[in-house]
């Protein structure tokens, strides 16, 4: 169990690993290392974000905080209890105190279940309700979340991607969880949509006292929303800080070419904002690079970094960050 400042963490992993094996006609022929060895932790009423590109393992670590997915090893403490090897009651009573926003409000949601039954599922399942009290909990929270009573007997072809998202977001807060992971909640809306979703989940996150584990790629809804950023390639954290440090002095130079490839309109950025261009695409997980893992594709990559992994050390202040050449950028940055 960790802490950080005198609070205990809510949340957290220890040398988390996900490896998902690769079976071919006879046996095993590898494995695809989406999550490998990852430690972090989220403090109660917190937000922190999960910046990085797609593949890079981030909804994957998510869903292994929630145990929807089984872990290859490492430990998961909710509460300062390691809930790593829960199962059956005690796993299901765990569910309650923990949701997710998916990602997509298209796809999360049943197209032949009214927004009642789809809002309200939860209620029966964890605490027995009845109709009526599963009618008169699911209209407050539609109210809550900017809708109307009578959106409850829809279905949810019925409603834009924006309200979808309204509905989705009900659903996860119904059963009034201390945590909550909010999956990429705002990239499959229009940018209008976009500032009132994260407005609402800011507004709920001080209503309802929620702690948020946020995932995205976008670098400026994280600085919008985060108080801490754990920086995420390839299956492993690169970076860790408090989200204004990690915008105004970005250590590692994965996180300089996310902060450089992102529109933000602040001037005390500015040292951040220049262009560091990074070639090709993430490589695959299943044969990652020796050494650093961002070394195939860092312009500033030198001969051990292509044959030394970089721990992950606190260069100070709670500031982490897995490069040789860390010293570089910071003295850049000064």
């Amino acid at each position: 169990m960790s802490s950080q400042g005198g609070t205990v963490s809510l949340i957290s992993a220890e040398n988390l690993k996900k490896y998902f094996p690769i079976r071919g006609i006879f046996r095993i022929s590898g494995y695809l290392r989406a999550v490998d060895g990852v430690s972090i932790e989220v403090k109660r009423e917190e937000t922190v974000g999960i910046v990085g590109e797609s593949g890079s393992g981030k909804t994957t670590l998510g869903r292994l905080l929630l145990r929807l997915i089984e872990p290859t090893s490492g430990k998961i403490f909710f509460e300062g209890k390691d809930i790593t090897s829960l199962s059956g009651k005690a796993l299901r009573a765990l569910r309650k105190e923990m949701q997710i926003v998916f990602q997509d409000p298209y796809t999360s949601l049943h197209p032949r279940m009214r927004v009642k039954d789809i809002v309200g599922e939860p209620l029966k399942i964890h605490f027995g309700a009845k109709e009526e009290e599963i009618r008169e909990k699911v209209a407050d929270l539609l109210k809550k979340v900017g809708m109307r009573e009578e959106d409850m007997f829809k279905y949810p072809h019925e409603f834009s991607g924006g309200q979808r998202q309204r509905i989705v977001i009900a659903r996860a807060l119904i059963t009034k969880p201390k945590f909550v992971i909010l999956d990429e909640p705002t990239s499959n809306l229009d940018v209008s949509v976009q500032s009132k979703i994260l407005n609402l989940l800011d507004s709920l996150k001080k209503e309802e006292k929620l702690t948020y584990l946020l995932i995205t790629h976008n670098i400026a809804v994280v600085g919008r929303m985060s108080h801490r950023v754990y920086v995420m390639y390839l299956g492993k954290i690169v970076e860790h800080a408090t989200t204004e440090k990690l915008l105004e002095e970005p250590l590692h130079p994965y996180t300089r070419a996310l902060l450089s490839a992102t529109p933000i309109p602040d001037p005390k950025m500015a040292r951040a904002r220049r262009r560091v261009p990074i070639r090709g695409e993430i490589p695959s997980p299943i044969n990652p690079p020796k050494g650093c893992r961002f070394s195939t594709r860092c312009p500033y990559a030198e001969d051990k970094c292509f044959s030394e992994e970089p721990p992950l050390v606190d260069v100070g202040g709670g500031h982490l960050v897995a490069c040789h050449l860390w010293e570089k950028f910071e003295k850049e940055a000064e």
